[in-house]
């Protein structure tokens, strides 16, 4: 089935975007509302439901994308983070989380085959799981919570703007951890940052009328290596003792203009679990990383994207 998957930009919150959407390099369309139901607990009616009615409509879900530095500036603005020119290098855009997740989206999907338009307004990112490994693209995988949803019979009618910027790749891929590249013994990284939202109901709608963060987010990293590494291992049982804390920096290149970075620092991170795998077989290395507030930076995580100009 032929389908596009869009995003729009919205002055306000209330005020869906169709007019002007980007097209993501979506491989799924996860944003369909669920529905669930109240029923009547009333006695007379037999073995069988007495009535009945829709008490919640749920629009949330994830889009996953094969992503682009421009995509990736356009889901984190929907995660909450601002950007804006360097002050020395204009061409470098520098992403930090807002103090508040503000930043509402439209989200739709074309259907090219059946000629219809559904959309999701007010919507906010609640997590961003950026991924990689052997053979494989980057991909980023927001979990959205939206606040109303609508069909339409039509297909869309709007301005759509094509995905610009170049793949992601696995093979641009850089990893450096305490100022060490390691990126040659890593075999896959995941990285999430969640935001912690949830959606509020209210008693005269079936719809959320609110989205707000349940508790404090978080921000992990988890990567998977090649082999079993010794000095990594007997490091990471060390800081987790110790309760050390490093830097780990992430890149991901665009191949054919290498100088194209999306550069993510976590500047205070500590090793959760550093555990042995496949025993039995080759041997090999899992580690789980939390990246905390940084009282310098003023985030747990720093964003730059290099020689780019802003798609917002």
């Amino acid at each position: 089935m032929e389908v596009r998957v869009l995003v729009g930009v919205q002055s306000a919150r209330g005020t869906a975007e169709t007019s002007n959407m980007y097209r993501l390099a979506s491989t799924d369309f996860g944003m369909s509302p669920t529905v669930d139901k109240t029923t009547s607990e009333a006695l007379g009616s037999g073995r069988w439901e007495r009535d009945g009615f829709v008490s919640k409509i749920a629009v949330e879900g994830d889009l996953p994308v094969e992503a682009t530095r421009e995509q990736l500036e356009l889901l984190f603005y929907g995660a909450g983070f601002d950007g804006v020119a360097d002050l020395v290098d204009p061409d470098k855009w520098v992403i930090s989380p807002s103090s508040a997740t503000k930043n509402w989206l439209t989200v739709g999907m074309d259907d090219i085959d059946n000629n219809m338009f559904e959309y999701s307004k007010d919507c906010l990112i609640s997590s961003i799981g950026i991924s990689t490994s052997i053979g494989a693209y980057v991909t980023a995988t927001a979990s959205m919570i939206g606040m109303d949803f609508t069909t339409n019979s039509t297909g869309y009618t709007g301005i759509e703007i094509a995905p610009a910027g170049e793949p992601l790749i696995c093979l641009g891929t850089t990893i450096k951890q305490a100022g060490t590249d390691i990126t040659s013994k890593v075999e896959s990284i995941d990285i999430t940052i969640d935001n912690k939202l949830e959606g509020k109901q209210s008693l005269n709608s079936e719809y959320y009328k609110a989205i707000r963060q349940g508790e404090r987010g978080s921000v992990g990293i988890s990567m998977t290596f090649n082999e079993f590494d010794k000095p990594t291992y007997i490091q990471d049982l060390s800081d987790i003792k110790s309760n050390s804390s490093y830097e780990i920096i992430t890149e991901f290149a665009e191949r054919k203009n290498p100088a194209k970075i999306f550069r993510m620092t976590f500047p205070n991170c500590k090793v959760t679990k550093s555990e042995r795998t496949d025993i039995g077989g080759a041997g090999g290395l899992t580690k789980e990383v939390s990246a905390y507030y940084d009282e310098t930076e003023k985030t747990p995580v720093k964003i730059e994207i290099l020689d780019y100009a802003s798609i917002l």
